[in-house]
């Protein structure tokens, strides 16, 4: 697993610049976890989500159909998400990299997946995924 600093790095020793398209701290009730007391009961989860396009284009027409419409990462988590119950996060974020990566133009992708109840005071439990085509 890389980091979103790696797929940043790698591409741009391919490429003139990267693009970053990104939705953060989208909050959802997921029902997820591997224990008896969390099926059934859904978590507060929240998901960050970046996709690296290689370039820095400007935009021909200055019109949405010259550039990735971003609005497909939200759509792919609702469908993730609508699509079956997962136990662990790390499949729950898979799930969400394939969709994410399928336009052509995407280059790598990383998924935060953070659960919100479930550290009592300071802290943070989560997954972060990183993946390049």
């Amino acid at each position: 697993m890389t980091s979103l600093t790696d797929a940043i790095t790698n591409i741009l020793s391919s490429y003139q610049g990267v693009t970053t398209l990104f939705l953060e701290d989208i909050v959802r009730s997921v029902d997820i976890g591997v224990h008896d007391y969390e099926i059934g009961n859904p978590q507060r989860v929240r998901f960050d989500i970046y996709v690296l396009i290689s370039g820095v284009e400007d935009p021909e027409n200055d019109i949405i159909e010259d550039v990735l419409n971003y609005e497909y990462l939200l759509n792919s988590l609702e469908k993730v998400l609508l699509k079956h119950r997962f136990s662990l996060l790390e499949s729950l974020a898979n799930n969400l990299l394939d969709s994410i990566l399928q336009p052509e133009s995407v280059e790598s992708a990383t998924v935060v997946i953070t659960k919100l109840d479930v550290l009592e005071g300071d802290g943070r439990l989560g997954c972060s995924m990183t993946r390049t085509k």
